[in-house]
């Protein structure tokens, strides 16, 4: 066994999109490791400058597994320059392999902002539309609107890593996630046939603060004058995604998604 383990998989996010669904199944597989919390290495200059042996030190607990990864949604945000990020990741292993799940961008704005909310970080009263209005989404500090700019953010990743990029959708994980795992563990290379002990049981880690009573005044629907608001911010951004996935995401657009669930991630 060697003295430390080093990633061969990194979740890059989105954000409020199932990405901790993702890591923790993967990381039940007897084969696979994941690192229990989001390590931030290649997102910024002083972690990635402490190099690949303060890197091996983060995967505390790993007992051998020959898969290992890592899920920390900030590598895909916006603000912490993708473009960068994907660079880092290509000098420290060209042959890194990268998941992505994507979410409604309308929804998980709905979802990043409840989540800034219950954390202080944006006023009880406010509301998403309010912030939105108010704040530029590139100057956006909490990337509410910018966090879910996918085509921005994945581009760079497809470019320095082309088909080792595997991006899933959380629709996806919703109504068919043994299919969703499955394609995962076969991008990480793990063996396939696998079930995880309650596998079905999605996080919602928004809901679950708001159950334990940290959001007195819940989630705060958004209209459907809201959505579609909304979805202009994300519009061109969806166009360009539908090209470089070669995929169909009329799903997200305001007068189609019939899903108002909870907020998940």
């Amino acid at each position: 066994m060697a003295a430390q383990p080093l990633p061969t998989f990194v979740i890059l996010g989105a954000q409020k999109s199932a990405t901790r669904w993702l890591r923790w199944n993967l990381g039940l597989h007897p084969d696979v490791f994941t690192a229990s919390t989001e390590i931030g290495f290649f997102s910024g200059a002083g972690k990635f400058a402490k190099g690949a042996e303060w890197y091996a030190t983060q995967f505390d607990g790993w007992a051998g597994e020959r898969i290992v990864g890592e899920a920390t949604p900030a590598y895909m945000m916006y603000r912490h320059n993708p473009k960068v990020v994907a660079a880092r990741i290509r000098s420290f292993d060209q042959e890194m392999r990268l998941l992505a799940v994507l979410r409604n961008p309308v929804e998980r704005a709905h979802s990043a902002f409840v989540h800034h909310r219950l954390r202080g970080r944006i006023a009880p009263g406010a509301s998403l539309l309010d912030h939105v209005r108010s704040t530029p989404p590139e100057d956006d500090r909490l990337n509410v609107v910018a966090g879910g700019w996918y085509h921005a953010s994945l581009l760079p990743f497809r470019q320095e890593f082309g088909d080792q990029l595997l991006v899933l959708m959380q629709d996806d994980v919703k109504t068919d996630p043994g299919k969703v795992y499955d394609r995962a563990l076969a991008h990480v290379c793990a063996p396939l046939g696998f079930r995880p002990p309650d596998f079905d049981a999605v996080r919602f880690s928004n809901r679950a603060r708001a159950e334990r009573g940290a959001s007195p005044e819940g989630y705060g629907e958004l209209t459907e004058a809201d959505r579609v608001e909304l979805y202009e911010y994300y519009r061109d951004d969806i166009a360009q995604l539908e090209e470089m996935l070669g995929c169909n995401l009329d799903r997200w657009r305001p007068d189609l998604d019939p899903a108002r669930g909870p907020d998940g991630r």
